[in-house]
Protein backbone atom coordinates (compact mmCIF):
# COMPACT_ATOMS: atom_id res chain seq x y z
CA UNK A 1 0.00 0.00 0.00
CA UNK A 2 2.71 2.48 1.01
CA UNK A 3 4.39 1.81 -2.44
CA UNK A 4 0.95 2.13 -4.13
CA UNK A 5 0.97 5.96 -2.68
CA UNK A 6 4.50 6.93 -2.95
CA UNK A 7 3.56 5.81 -6.93
CA UNK A 8 0.91 7.75 -7.14
CA UNK A 9 2.20 10.66 -5.28
CA UNK A 10 5.56 10.97 -7.79
CA UNK A 11 2.98 10.32 -10.47
CA UNK A 12 1.31 13.78 -9.34
CA UNK A 13 3.95 15.76 -8.60
CA UNK A 14 5.50 14.56 -12.64
CA UNK A 15 2.15 15.37 -13.98
CA UNK A 16 2.20 18.53 -12.11
CA UNK A 17 5.67 19.82 -13.13
CA UNK A 18 5.13 18.49 -16.98
CA UNK A 19 1.83 20.83 -16.79
CA UNK A 20 3.64 23.74 -15.46
CA UNK A 21 6.63 23.36 -17.49
CA UNK A 22 4.07 22.82 -20.86
CA UNK A 23 1.88 26.26 -19.57
CA UNK A 24 5.19 27.96 -19.41
CA UNK A 25 5.42 27.43 -23.39
CA UNK A 26 2.16 27.71 -24.10
CA UNK A 27 1.00 30.42 -21.83
CA UNK A 28 4.21 32.97 -21.75
CA UNK A 29 6.75 32.39 -24.70
CA UNK A 30 10.35 33.94 -24.17
CA UNK A 31 9.94 37.15 -26.33
CA UNK A 32 13.79 37.79 -27.52
CA UNK A 33 15.53 40.60 -26.10
CA UNK A 34 15.28 44.27 -28.49
CA UNK A 35 18.46 44.17 -30.37
CA UNK A 36 18.06 47.93 -31.00
CA UNK A 37 17.15 47.80 -34.58
CA UNK A 38 17.22 50.63 -36.43
CA UNK A 39 13.67 52.35 -37.68
CA UNK A 40 12.94 51.77 -41.88
CA UNK A 41 14.03 54.95 -43.73
CA UNK A 42 10.90 57.21 -43.63
CA UNK A 43 9.40 56.15 -40.42
CA UNK A 44 9.86 57.65 -36.91
CA UNK A 45 9.51 55.99 -33.54
CA UNK A 46 6.57 56.64 -31.93
CA UNK A 47 5.10 55.68 -28.18
CA UNK A 48 1.41 55.82 -26.97
CA UNK A 49 -0.28 54.72 -23.75
CA UNK A 50 -2.83 51.57 -23.48
CA UNK A 51 -5.46 52.76 -20.91
CA UNK A 52 -4.49 50.77 -18.22
CA UNK A 53 -0.64 53.21 -18.17
CA UNK A 54 1.12 50.41 -20.39
CA UNK A 55 3.61 52.15 -22.55
CA UNK A 56 3.90 51.19 -26.11
CA UNK A 57 6.55 51.74 -28.56
CA UNK A 58 6.87 51.31 -32.20
CA UNK A 59 7.31 52.64 -35.64
CA UNK A 60 5.28 54.90 -37.39
CA UNK A 61 5.74 55.20 -41.36
CA UNK A 62 3.35 57.11 -43.45
CA UNK A 63 2.81 57.09 -46.69
CA UNK A 64 1.29 60.16 -47.73
CA UNK A 65 -1.50 62.99 -46.84
CA UNK A 66 -4.36 61.01 -44.65
CA UNK A 67 -3.77 57.84 -46.72
CA UNK A 68 -5.08 54.87 -45.86
CA UNK A 69 -2.85 52.68 -42.82
CA UNK A 70 -2.47 49.14 -42.14
CA UNK A 71 -1.86 48.18 -38.49
CA UNK A 72 -0.04 45.16 -37.77
CA UNK A 73 0.21 42.68 -35.20
CA UNK A 74 2.55 40.18 -34.54
CA UNK A 75 1.58 37.14 -32.23
CA UNK A 76 3.36 36.22 -28.67
CA UNK A 77 6.94 35.63 -28.03
CA UNK A 78 8.06 38.04 -30.92
CA UNK A 79 8.10 42.03 -31.67
CA UNK A 80 7.53 44.43 -34.24
CA UNK A 81 10.46 42.60 -36.81
CA UNK A 82 8.03 39.64 -37.66
CA UNK A 83 5.73 42.01 -39.64
CA UNK A 84 8.58 43.42 -41.07
CA UNK A 85 8.58 42.34 -44.47
CA UNK A 86 4.35 42.89 -44.52
CA UNK A 87 5.36 46.18 -43.85
CA UNK A 88 7.74 46.82 -46.39
CA UNK A 89 5.37 44.87 -49.09
CA UNK A 90 2.35 47.32 -47.90
CA UNK A 91 3.91 50.33 -47.62
CA UNK A 92 5.67 49.60 -51.28
CA UNK A 93 1.80 49.51 -52.03
CA UNK A 94 1.17 52.95 -51.12
CA UNK A 95 -0.33 52.58 -47.59
CA UNK A 96 0.71 53.70 -44.12
CA UNK A 97 2.04 51.48 -41.50
CA UNK A 98 2.11 51.08 -37.66
CA UNK A 99 4.17 48.31 -36.39
CA UNK A 100 4.32 48.63 -32.32
CA UNK A 101 5.73 45.81 -29.63
CA UNK A 102 2.88 44.34 -27.54
CA UNK A 103 3.28 44.58 -23.86
CA UNK A 104 6.01 42.58 -22.51
CA UNK A 105 7.55 42.17 -26.32
CA UNK A 106 10.23 44.10 -27.76
CA UNK A 107 10.74 48.19 -26.33
CA UNK A 108 7.22 47.97 -24.86
CA UNK A 109 6.23 48.33 -20.96
CA UNK A 110 4.50 45.69 -19.43
CA UNK A 111 3.57 41.81 -18.87
CA UNK A 112 2.32 39.60 -22.03
CA UNK A 113 -1.29 37.86 -21.30
CA UNK A 114 -2.29 35.44 -24.10
CA UNK A 115 -3.72 38.63 -26.00
CA UNK A 116 -6.23 39.43 -23.77
CA UNK A 117 -5.06 42.77 -21.80
CA UNK A 118 -3.26 43.18 -25.15
CA UNK A 119 -6.57 44.27 -26.74
CA UNK A 120 -6.25 47.14 -25.00
CA UNK A 121 -3.07 47.90 -26.79
CA UNK A 122 -4.88 47.32 -29.78
CA UNK A 123 -7.50 50.25 -28.72
CA UNK A 124 -4.32 52.66 -28.35
CA UNK A 125 -3.09 51.55 -31.43
CA UNK A 126 -6.20 52.92 -33.55
CA UNK A 127 -6.41 55.92 -31.72
CA UNK A 128 -3.00 56.78 -32.28
CA UNK A 129 -4.16 56.73 -35.88
CA UNK A 130 -6.93 58.19 -36.04
CA UNK A 131 -5.01 61.42 -35.74
CA UNK A 132 -2.61 60.17 -39.01
CA UNK A 133 -4.94 57.98 -41.76
CA UNK A 134 -8.18 58.45 -43.17
CA UNK A 135 -9.04 54.84 -42.51
CA UNK A 136 -7.67 51.88 -41.10
CA UNK A 137 -6.84 48.02 -42.03
CA UNK A 138 -6.20 45.82 -39.45
CA UNK A 139 -3.80 42.88 -40.20
CA UNK A 140 -2.80 40.46 -37.21
CA UNK A 141 -1.53 37.13 -36.88
CA UNK A 142 -2.10 34.79 -33.98
CA UNK A 143 -2.37 36.05 -30.61
CA UNK A 144 -2.20 39.56 -32.36
CA UNK A 145 -5.38 38.40 -34.20
CA UNK A 146 -7.32 37.63 -31.06
CA UNK A 147 -6.59 40.98 -29.46
CA UNK A 148 -7.91 42.58 -32.55
CA UNK A 149 -11.17 41.07 -32.33
CA UNK A 150 -11.25 41.57 -28.57
CA UNK A 151 -11.20 45.34 -29.15
CA UNK A 152 -13.65 45.42 -31.94
CA UNK A 153 -15.89 48.02 -29.89
CA UNK A 154 -12.93 50.52 -30.98
CA UNK A 155 -12.98 49.70 -34.82
CA UNK A 156 -14.40 53.18 -35.70
CA UNK A 157 -12.62 53.70 -38.92
CA UNK A 158 -11.06 50.06 -39.56
CA UNK A 159 -12.09 49.33 -43.04
CA UNK A 160 -10.80 46.10 -43.22
CA UNK A 161 -9.41 42.87 -41.30
CA UNK A 162 -6.93 40.65 -42.08
CA UNK A 163 -6.64 38.15 -39.36
CA UNK A 164 -4.30 34.95 -39.71
CA UNK A 165 -4.24 31.73 -37.55
CA UNK A 166 -6.57 32.97 -34.76
CA UNK A 167 -8.49 30.56 -33.04
CA UNK A 168 -11.66 30.85 -32.12
CA UNK A 169 -11.19 30.09 -28.56
CA UNK A 170 -8.34 30.45 -26.11
CA UNK A 171 -9.30 27.09 -24.65
CA UNK A 172 -9.17 25.01 -27.78
CA UNK A 173 -6.52 26.90 -28.94
CA UNK A 174 -4.55 25.63 -25.57
CA UNK A 175 -5.87 22.05 -25.72
CA UNK A 176 -4.91 22.27 -29.13
CA UNK A 177 -1.10 23.13 -28.63
CA UNK A 178 -1.21 20.33 -25.70
CA UNK A 179 -2.94 17.71 -27.71
CA UNK A 180 0.05 18.89 -30.49
CA UNK A 181 2.86 18.15 -27.92
CA UNK A 182 1.87 15.29 -25.67
CA UNK A 183 -0.40 12.84 -27.81
CA UNK A 184 -3.04 10.49 -25.90
CA UNK A 185 -1.46 12.76 -22.17
CA UNK A 186 -3.31 15.83 -23.51
CA UNK A 187 -6.69 15.06 -21.99
CA UNK A 188 -4.61 15.07 -18.19
CA UNK A 189 -2.66 17.62 -18.65
CA UNK A 190 -4.93 20.61 -20.29
CA UNK A 191 -6.91 21.34 -17.49
CA UNK A 192 -3.94 21.23 -15.45
CA UNK A 193 -2.18 23.87 -18.25
CA UNK A 194 -5.76 25.43 -18.33
CA UNK A 195 -5.78 26.23 -14.72
CA UNK A 196 -2.59 27.70 -14.65
CA UNK A 197 -4.14 30.88 -17.15
CA UNK A 198 -5.79 32.99 -14.50
CA UNK A 199 -2.77 33.21 -11.99
CA UNK A 200 -0.12 33.54 -14.46
CA UNK A 201 -2.13 35.61 -17.15
CA UNK A 202 -4.79 37.65 -15.28
CA UNK A 203 -7.79 36.18 -16.86
CA UNK A 204 -10.03 33.46 -17.18
CA UNK A 205 -9.55 31.29 -20.53
CA UNK A 206 -13.37 31.71 -21.25
CA UNK A 207 -13.22 35.59 -21.57
CA UNK A 208 -10.94 35.15 -24.82
CA UNK A 209 -13.16 34.09 -27.01
CA UNK A 210 -13.04 35.90 -30.58
CA UNK A 211 -15.89 33.98 -31.77
CA UNK A 212 -18.29 35.79 -29.57
CA UNK A 213 -16.81 39.49 -30.89
CA UNK A 214 -16.01 38.71 -34.41
CA UNK A 215 -19.72 39.03 -35.38
CA UNK A 216 -19.19 42.72 -34.03
CA UNK A 217 -17.30 43.70 -36.77
CA UNK A 218 -18.87 46.66 -39.36
CA UNK A 219 -16.04 45.61 -42.31
CA UNK A 220 -14.75 42.91 -44.54
CA UNK A 221 -12.39 40.04 -42.78
CA UNK A 222 -10.17 38.04 -44.49
CA UNK A 223 -9.44 34.64 -42.33
CA UNK A 224 -5.99 32.96 -43.42
CA UNK A 225 -4.85 29.59 -42.27
CA UNK A 226 -2.33 26.43 -43.02
CA UNK A 227 -4.32 23.66 -43.83
CA UNK A 228 -1.68 21.45 -41.46
CA UNK A 229 -1.67 23.98 -38.52
CA UNK A 230 -2.23 21.12 -36.05
CA UNK A 231 -3.22 24.40 -33.25
CA UNK A 232 -5.92 25.39 -35.27
CA UNK A 233 -8.53 22.70 -35.49
CA UNK A 234 -10.86 22.85 -38.73
CA UNK A 235 -13.98 23.85 -36.44
CA UNK A 236 -12.73 26.26 -34.95
CA UNK A 237 -11.76 28.09 -38.47
CA UNK A 238 -15.64 27.04 -39.03
CA UNK A 239 -17.24 28.83 -36.59
CA UNK A 240 -15.10 31.78 -37.16
CA UNK A 241 -16.47 32.10 -40.27
CA UNK A 242 -19.70 31.23 -39.71
CA UNK A 243 -19.84 33.74 -36.90
CA UNK A 244 -17.87 36.45 -38.82
CA UNK A 245 -19.73 39.87 -40.44
CA UNK A 246 -20.63 39.81 -44.08
CA UNK A 247 -18.31 39.38 -46.26
CA UNK A 248 -16.14 37.53 -44.47
CA UNK A 249 -13.88 34.86 -46.67
CA UNK A 250 -12.10 32.11 -45.17
CA UNK A 251 -8.72 31.38 -46.96
CA UNK A 252 -6.84 28.11 -46.39
CA UNK A 253 -3.45 27.41 -47.86
CA UNK A 254 -3.41 23.91 -48.77
CA UNK A 255 -0.18 22.95 -47.57
CA UNK A 256 1.09 25.35 -44.93
CA UNK A 257 1.35 24.65 -41.18
CA UNK A 258 1.94 26.74 -38.39
CA UNK A 259 4.25 28.75 -40.25
CA UNK A 260 4.10 32.69 -41.47
CA UNK A 261 1.82 32.56 -44.14
CA UNK A 262 3.78 35.04 -45.85
CA UNK A 263 6.99 33.64 -45.75
CA UNK A 264 5.67 30.58 -46.73
CA UNK A 265 3.82 31.56 -49.89
CA UNK A 266 5.28 35.29 -50.37
CA UNK A 267 3.73 35.54 -53.97
CA UNK A 268 0.15 33.13 -53.05
CA UNK A 269 -0.20 35.94 -49.75
CA UNK A 270 0.14 39.28 -51.63
CA UNK A 271 -2.42 38.37 -54.19
CA UNK A 272 -4.61 37.38 -52.27
CA UNK A 273 -4.51 39.88 -49.55
CA UNK A 274 -4.27 42.33 -52.56
CA UNK A 275 -7.38 41.18 -54.61
CA UNK A 276 -8.95 41.34 -51.06
CA UNK A 277 -8.33 44.78 -50.19
CA UNK A 278 -8.58 46.36 -53.83
CA UNK A 279 -12.39 47.11 -53.04
CA UNK A 280 -11.69 48.72 -50.45
CA UNK A 281 -10.96 52.75 -51.49
CA UNK A 282 -9.69 55.28 -49.29
CA UNK A 283 -11.31 58.89 -49.10
CA UNK A 284 -7.70 60.13 -48.58
CA UNK A 285 -6.37 58.88 -51.97
CA UNK A 286 -7.45 61.15 -55.00
CA UNK A 287 -8.39 59.09 -58.27
CA UNK A 288 -8.92 56.00 -56.32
Amino acid sequence: MRRLLLILAVSTVAAAAAAFGIGSWILMPASGPWKGTAAPSGSREVSFTASDGVVLKGWWWPAGDRADAVLLLHDLGANRLEMMPRASWLHDAGYGVLLFDFRGCGESSGRMSGGFAERLDVASALSFLKEHAAGVVLQGKGAGASAAVMAVDDWQGVRAAVLEQMPDRFDTSVRAKVRARTGPLASLLSPLVLMQVRPRLGFTPSELAPVERLGRARCPVLLGYGALDETIPASSMSALFHAGPYPTTLWILQKAGREDLFEFDPAAYKKKVAEFLAPIESPGKEGS
